[in-house]
């Protein structure tokens, strides 16, 4: 069969099956719209043409009017309603996107301070970081002698910090300075341990404070663009469970200075010691 013995129409001619797409019915609005405008145009020709009088002329304009207003209020009444729609979805977006902060903030797990393997510089805040110096030690030693420098505040077992900081873990008694003191000398005797490995060229710093610091961190290269701190929030009374967060330079730029600083300035309220020896 020939194709202009087929019966099926051409694609692209005004039977084929794009005529549909080119041509849109009206909806009801449109319809609407032809009313009015023909009873418009039909009335104003009537009284042009003196046809009709003037009182019908008046009338049916001024019912015109009023359909026109009554249609720009519906259609306020309808954008309102749909800007508030899209205020609605617009805000639940960004309820969605924003991060929590159980998602932020993490499980603190004693001892642990990740990423210190290939650091350059090296910072630890805390209160008797007992179980962090014990935890990391061969890091730490490899580390010195590898060239990095290792700066240690924690505080001092000779001032009112240890009774400071029985206090706040709800040992009241006499006697609760004590037993931090004596958490300490670990700590001392471990750094004294690794003041005496340090024969590369790194470099170990310690610091004693007088004051308990309000929160533990580590400092894993600070002053470089892929720097990170960890930051232990230590609670009034600790029930076995502390939250941890987690900056880093390169995402959180605004807290990540602050705590940098932070660090600088607990440094500087310490008391120096002697880089080779603790004791």
């Amino acid at each position: 069969m020939s194709r202009a013995d087929d019966p099926r129409p051409v694609s692209g001619t005004p039977d084929g099956p794009r005529a549909g797409s080119l041509l849109r019915r009206p909806s009801g609005r449109d319809l609407e719209a032809y009313l009015l405008s023909g009873t418009a145009l039909v009335v104003g020709a009537l009284g042009l043409l003196n046809v009709t009088s003037p009182d019908l002329v008046s009338t049916t304009t001024l019912a015109v009017l009023g359909v026109i207003t009554f249609d720009l209020l519906t259609g306020r009444r309808r954008l309102r309603t749909i800007e508030h729609s899209l205020r609605t979805v617009v805000d639940s977006l960004r309820t969605e996107r924003a991060d929590s902060v159980d998602r932020l903030l993490t499980a603190a797990v004693p001892g642990t301070a990740a990423g210190l393997a290939g650091a350059r510089d090296i910072r630890l805040v805390g209160v008797t970081l007992s179980r962090t110096i014990r935890s990391h030690l061969d890091e730490l030693r490899q580390q010195l002698a590898e060239g990095a420098t290792v700066r240690i505040a924690l505080i001092d077992p000779a001032s009112p910090a240890p009774q400071e900081a029985a206090r706040r873990n709800g040992l009241n008694a006499a006697g609760g300075g004590e037993v931090f003191e004596h958490r300490l000398q670990p700590t001392i005797d471990l750094l004294d341990y690794l003041a005496a490995q340090t024969a590369g060229t790194g470099r170990l710093e310690v610091r004693l404070l007088t004051f308990v610091p309000a929160f533990g961190m580590v400092l894993v290269d600070p002053e470089e663009p892929a720097g990170r701190i960890s930051i232990d929030i230590y609670s009034h009374r600790p029930d076995g469970r502390e939250a941890m967060v987690t900056l880093r330079a390169d995402r959180d730029p605004v807290w990540y200075r602050h705590f940098a600083r932070e660090f600088d300035r607990i440094w500087a309220e310490g008391r120096s010691r002697d880089d080779r020896s603790l004791t």
